[in-house]
Protein backbone atom coordinates (compact mmCIF):
# COMPACT_ATOMS: atom_id res chain seq x y z
CA UNK A 1 0.00 0.00 0.00
CA UNK A 2 1.27 3.43 -0.62
CA UNK A 3 2.01 5.86 2.52
CA UNK A 4 0.42 9.13 2.66
CA UNK A 5 3.03 11.81 3.60
CA UNK A 6 2.64 13.00 7.24
CA UNK A 7 2.28 16.70 6.75
CA UNK A 8 -0.99 15.85 4.47
CA UNK A 9 -2.06 14.12 7.24
CA UNK A 10 -1.21 17.50 9.37
CA UNK A 11 -2.78 19.44 7.58
CA UNK A 12 -6.39 17.26 7.01
CA UNK A 13 -6.51 16.82 10.44
CA UNK A 14 -5.91 21.24 10.92
CA UNK A 15 -8.53 21.48 8.07
CA UNK A 16 -10.63 19.29 10.07
CA UNK A 17 -10.39 20.90 12.92
CA UNK A 18 -11.51 24.40 11.44
CA UNK A 19 -14.16 23.29 10.34
CA UNK A 20 -15.27 21.61 13.86
CA UNK A 21 -15.21 18.07 12.48
CA UNK A 22 -12.57 16.62 14.74
CA UNK A 23 -8.74 16.70 14.75
CA UNK A 24 -8.92 13.35 12.30
CA UNK A 25 -6.78 10.45 12.77
CA UNK A 26 -2.97 10.42 14.34
CA UNK A 27 -0.15 10.12 13.07
CA UNK A 28 0.50 6.62 11.97
CA UNK A 29 3.67 5.42 14.09
CA UNK A 30 6.65 4.20 12.13
CA UNK A 31 6.66 1.83 10.46
CA UNK A 32 3.54 3.39 8.72
CA UNK A 33 0.02 2.18 9.42
CA UNK A 34 -2.22 1.67 6.31
CA UNK A 35 -4.25 4.85 5.35
CA UNK A 36 -7.99 4.22 6.63
CA UNK A 37 -6.99 2.15 9.53
CA UNK A 38 -9.06 2.35 12.65
CA UNK A 39 -7.14 3.87 15.30
CA UNK A 40 -7.42 3.21 19.30
CA UNK A 41 -7.35 6.63 20.59
CA UNK A 42 -10.17 8.43 20.37
CA UNK A 43 -10.49 11.65 18.24
CA UNK A 44 -9.85 14.88 20.27
CA UNK A 45 -13.03 17.27 20.66
CA UNK A 46 -12.52 20.39 19.84
CA UNK A 47 -14.64 23.20 21.80
CA UNK A 48 -16.74 25.57 20.21
CA UNK A 49 -15.12 29.07 20.45
CA UNK A 50 -16.63 30.98 23.15
CA UNK A 51 -19.07 33.78 22.16
CA UNK A 52 -18.10 37.29 22.75
CA UNK A 53 -18.84 38.68 25.72
CA UNK A 54 -21.15 41.49 25.68
CA UNK A 55 -20.04 44.90 27.40
CA UNK A 56 -22.95 46.37 28.61
CA UNK A 57 -23.44 50.45 28.02
CA UNK A 58 -24.95 52.68 30.28
CA UNK A 59 -26.87 54.79 28.55
CA UNK A 60 -26.21 58.60 29.01
CA UNK A 61 -27.74 60.28 31.54
CA UNK A 62 -30.63 62.89 29.87
CA UNK A 63 -29.28 66.29 31.79
CA UNK A 64 -32.97 68.36 30.71
CA UNK A 65 -32.53 71.73 30.31
CA UNK A 66 -34.86 74.16 32.25
CA UNK A 67 -37.66 75.65 30.55
CA UNK A 68 -38.24 79.41 30.80
CA UNK A 69 -40.86 80.33 32.87
CA UNK A 70 -43.19 82.33 30.58
CA UNK A 71 -43.12 86.20 30.75
CA UNK A 72 -47.19 86.63 31.99
CA UNK A 73 -46.56 84.14 34.79
CA UNK A 74 -43.21 85.99 36.67
CA UNK A 75 -44.75 87.98 39.52
CA UNK A 76 -42.62 91.27 38.29
CA UNK A 77 -44.98 90.86 34.94
CA UNK A 78 -48.20 90.44 37.33
CA UNK A 79 -47.53 93.19 39.52
CA UNK A 80 -46.81 95.49 35.81
CA UNK A 81 -49.74 94.19 34.52
CA UNK A 82 -52.31 95.50 36.95
CA UNK A 83 -53.00 98.88 36.33
CA UNK A 84 -53.06 101.89 38.76
CA UNK A 85 -56.40 103.75 38.10
CA UNK A 86 -57.75 100.34 39.10
CA UNK A 87 -57.24 100.70 42.97
CA UNK A 88 -59.42 103.75 43.28
CA UNK A 89 -62.03 102.18 40.95
CA UNK A 90 -62.16 99.16 43.54
CA UNK A 91 -62.08 101.21 47.09
CA UNK A 92 -65.30 103.14 45.23
CA UNK A 93 -67.79 100.20 44.04
CA UNK A 94 -68.91 98.63 47.13
CA UNK A 95 -70.33 102.63 47.85
CA UNK A 96 -71.49 102.75 44.03
CA UNK A 97 -73.55 99.21 44.84
CA UNK A 98 -75.37 101.03 47.26
CA UNK A 99 -75.81 103.70 45.77
CA UNK A 100 -77.64 101.72 42.92
CA UNK A 101 -79.39 99.56 45.30
CA UNK A 102 -80.97 102.11 46.86
CA UNK A 103 -81.72 104.08 43.40
CA UNK A 104 -82.45 100.99 41.38
CA UNK A 105 -83.79 99.24 44.19
CA UNK A 106 -87.80 97.69 45.26
CA UNK A 107 -89.91 100.80 44.41
CA UNK A 108 -92.94 99.04 45.74
CA UNK A 109 -94.58 101.29 48.76
CA UNK A 110 -95.40 99.97 52.22
CA UNK A 111 -99.26 99.43 52.44
CA UNK A 112 -100.71 102.22 54.12
CA UNK A 113 -102.44 100.81 57.09
CA UNK A 114 -105.78 102.36 57.89
CA UNK A 115 -108.64 101.95 60.87
CA UNK A 116 -108.29 99.55 63.23
CA UNK A 117 -104.49 98.17 61.63
CA UNK A 118 -103.17 101.88 61.78
CA UNK A 119 -104.98 101.90 65.18
CA UNK A 120 -103.19 98.81 66.60
CA UNK A 121 -99.93 100.62 65.28
CA UNK A 122 -100.69 103.29 67.09
CA UNK A 123 -101.77 101.51 70.56
CA UNK A 124 -98.15 100.20 70.57
CA UNK A 125 -96.05 103.06 69.49
CA UNK A 126 -97.58 105.47 71.60
CA UNK A 127 -96.69 103.67 74.91
CA UNK A 128 -101.35 102.78 75.71
CA UNK A 129 -99.49 99.29 75.77
CA UNK A 130 -97.22 99.74 78.40
CA UNK A 131 -100.14 101.34 81.16
CA UNK A 132 -103.10 99.40 79.72
CA UNK A 133 -101.26 95.79 78.73
CA UNK A 134 -100.89 94.73 75.12
CA UNK A 135 -103.62 92.95 75.05
CA UNK A 136 -106.08 95.54 77.23
CA UNK A 137 -105.78 93.40 80.16
CA UNK A 138 -105.29 96.80 82.30
CA UNK A 139 -102.17 97.27 84.58
CA UNK A 140 -100.84 101.26 85.60
CA UNK A 141 -104.28 102.28 83.58
CA UNK A 142 -107.66 100.58 83.34
CA UNK A 143 -108.68 97.74 81.36
CA UNK A 144 -109.74 98.07 78.18
CA UNK A 145 -110.38 94.22 77.19
CA UNK A 146 -113.49 92.49 76.84
CA UNK A 147 -115.78 95.24 75.79
CA UNK A 148 -114.61 97.53 79.35
CA UNK A 149 -114.19 100.98 76.64
CA UNK A 150 -117.22 100.77 75.12
CA UNK A 151 -119.02 100.48 78.90
CA UNK A 152 -116.87 103.35 80.20
CA UNK A 153 -117.75 105.46 76.85
CA UNK A 154 -120.23 104.50 75.20
CA UNK A 155 -120.69 107.40 72.87
CA UNK A 156 -117.59 107.13 70.56
CA UNK A 157 -117.00 110.71 70.66
CA UNK A 158 -116.40 111.10 74.45
CA UNK A 159 -113.92 108.27 73.85
CA UNK A 160 -112.16 110.40 70.92
CA UNK A 161 -112.23 113.67 73.64
CA UNK A 162 -110.44 111.60 76.56
CA UNK A 163 -107.95 110.52 74.55
CA UNK A 164 -106.87 113.85 73.06
CA UNK A 165 -107.30 115.86 75.95
CA UNK A 166 -105.69 113.15 78.77
CA UNK A 167 -107.10 112.48 82.29
CA UNK A 168 -105.25 115.39 83.77
CA UNK A 169 -108.87 117.79 83.57
CA UNK A 170 -110.35 114.83 85.61
CA UNK A 171 -108.12 114.78 87.95
CA UNK A 172 -109.92 113.58 91.44
CA UNK A 173 -113.10 113.43 89.17
CA UNK A 174 -115.33 110.40 88.24
CA UNK A 175 -115.24 109.61 84.58
CA UNK A 176 -117.62 108.02 81.96
CA UNK A 177 -121.07 106.97 81.44
CA UNK A 178 -122.90 107.30 84.82
CA UNK A 179 -125.39 104.16 84.00
CA UNK A 180 -121.88 102.05 83.46
CA UNK A 181 -122.28 98.67 85.09
CA UNK A 182 -120.37 98.39 88.30
CA UNK A 183 -120.88 102.30 88.38
CA UNK A 184 -117.94 105.14 87.02
CA UNK A 185 -114.72 104.85 86.58
CA UNK A 186 -112.50 106.62 89.09
CA UNK A 187 -111.43 109.12 90.41
CA UNK A 188 -109.16 109.92 87.61
CA UNK A 189 -105.52 110.18 88.63
CA UNK A 190 -104.35 112.11 85.74
CA UNK A 191 -101.59 110.04 84.85
CA UNK A 192 -103.03 109.61 81.01
CA UNK A 193 -101.24 112.10 78.98
CA UNK A 194 -103.04 113.89 75.91
CA UNK A 195 -102.24 112.87 72.57
CA UNK A 196 -103.26 115.96 70.91
CA UNK A 197 -100.40 115.32 68.79
CA UNK A 198 -102.09 112.96 66.69
CA UNK A 199 -104.08 113.74 63.93
CA UNK A 200 -107.94 113.00 64.04
CA UNK A 201 -107.27 109.93 61.93
CA UNK A 202 -104.95 108.78 64.03
CA UNK A 203 -107.28 109.46 67.37
CA UNK A 204 -110.00 107.63 65.81
CA UNK A 205 -107.57 104.60 64.82
CA UNK A 206 -106.53 103.92 68.27
CA UNK A 207 -110.20 104.64 69.35
CA UNK A 208 -111.57 102.33 66.84
CA UNK A 209 -109.01 99.08 67.75
CA UNK A 210 -109.76 99.71 71.50
CA UNK A 211 -113.31 99.61 71.11
CA UNK A 212 -113.41 96.79 68.41
CA UNK A 213 -110.24 94.68 69.16
CA UNK A 214 -109.47 94.41 72.65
Amino acid sequence: MTEVPEHLLARSRERRAALGLGGGAPAAPSGGAPVGAPSSAAPATVAPAAAPATVATAAPAVVEEAKPVPTYLRPEAAKARIPVWIIPVLVILPFWGVLYVGAFGSRQKAEALTGAALGAQIYRSQGCSSCHGASGEGGVGPRLHGGEATKTFPDEKDHISWVKTGSAPFKGQLYGAEDREGGQHGPATGGMPAFSSLSDEQVAAVVLYERTEL
